[in-house]
């Protein structure tokens, strides 16, 4: 099953996994299941997007076997609808963390199609160098490794990654392929 993609771009975007306190309140966003939203205040990054592109979203989790910090793929949405939260919460009935967006202006969300948006199995897609460095990006601009800092200190591949993928970044059409041949090789959906 596939949705009819119209003109936009294919989003990788980060989060926090168990959410970030707002206000002194718990806030999970994105809301994989069963509702697929996910909400942001700069509504330029997800503007850019549109129905039937696909977005990404990536965090950093402790690997099981090494006990390292290492960054993950863990879902992607295929976007149904977006819109400013006062007109896209009550349309869909959000009730997750991005139903808050409805009384925040400009607050900008996106809603995945429930039966084509997935949770990766398990921790997810790995996105360590190998994978990085096989994306390009829309427009162009590859992860940049063995940076040295201020101080001198050469960055691990984890914070070159992290540093270059901190604000949402378009991915081109052939970076979606990548993604999806390395999430089926590996049997993750």
């Amino acid at each position: 099953m596939t949705m009819k993609k119209e003109a936009g771009k294919n989003l990788l975007i980060v989060y926090r996994e168990g959410g970030i306190h707002i206000n002194g309140e718990k806030h999970e966003d994105p809301t994989f299941k069963p509702e697929w939203s996910y909400c942001n205040d700069k509504r330029e990054g997800l503007r850019k997007c549109n129905r039937g592109n696909h977005v990404f979203f990536h965090t950093t989790k402790v690997d099981t076997k090494s006990g390292e910090k290492q960054r993950y793929i863990k879902a992607y949405f295929v976007v149904k609808d977006m819109g400013l939260g006062e007109q896209i919460v009550p349309k869909y009935k959000i009730k997750g963390d991005a139903s808050h967006a409805k009384h925040i202006p400009n607050h900008y969300v996106i809603v995945g199609d429930e039966k084509l948006s997935k949770e990766l199995k398990g921790l997810g897609l790995k996105f360590d160098r190998a994978l990085a460095e096989k994306l390009t990006f829309d427009p162009p601009k590859k992860i940049k490794f063995g940076i040295t800092n201020k101080d001198g200190r050469r960055l691990s591949d984890l914070e070159c990654i992290s540093s270059a993928t901190r604000k949402i970044r378009a991915l081109s059409d052939d970076d979606v392929k990548v993604l999806f041949g390395e999430i089926d090789r590996q049997g993750l959906r």
